[in-house]
């Protein structure tokens, strides 16, 4: 695996209808990187950030939480470190309590999602998201280990 030196950045934001306080959590899922084929060309990602689009809190403020995870079958379930294909988790509820970790043992080949599994909003909002990564050049043999990541070790598929 070597590094190519480029640095590659995501970032925007996933909109949050309002609901009302009867109606069931929000849920927003944005396929980042899709399979374009490269399996010889995988990315790290060095920095994963969500934050509230008021982040003072004083307008239609709330708490959100994401991660981010290789591999299609991943649904809008809450984060479980014991799942392979999860790699980064953050947290935002205010201006002071922001949280990100990112695991520096894995390799984006083909997929990448972000999967913000509850939002507990009343009003419309947006959650903004940056995402770091860099790029790698990875030998075959690396690649079907990342794939066989995502897959979370199913070789049944």
């Amino acid at each position: 695996m070597k590094a190519t030196g480029r640095i590659r950045t995501l970032r925007g934001s996933i909109l949050f209808p309002a609901r009302s306080s009867t109606d069931p959590e929000n849920t927003g899922r944005r396929n980042l990187i899709l399979d374009d084929g490269r399996i010889n060309v995988g990315y790290k990602i060095i920095s994963f950030h969500i934050w509230n689009s008021d982040m003072c809190g004083t307008l239609n403020s709330f708490a959100s939480q994401a991660h981010l995870s290789m591999g299609l079958e991943i649904t809008s379930a809450l984060p479980d470190a014991a799942d392979n294909r999860e790699i980064g988790w953050a947290k935002w509820q205010t201006s002071q309590e922001v949280w990100s970790l990112v695991d520096p043992d894995h390799i984006v080949v083909r997929d990448l999602n972000l999967i913000f599994p509850l939002v507990n909003n009343i009003s419309e909002n947006r959650v903004n998201y940056y995402i770091m990564m860099e790029e790698y050049d990875i030998s075959d043999q690396e690649a079907i280990i990342s794939i066989i990541k995502e897959e979370s070790q199913d070789v049944d598929n």
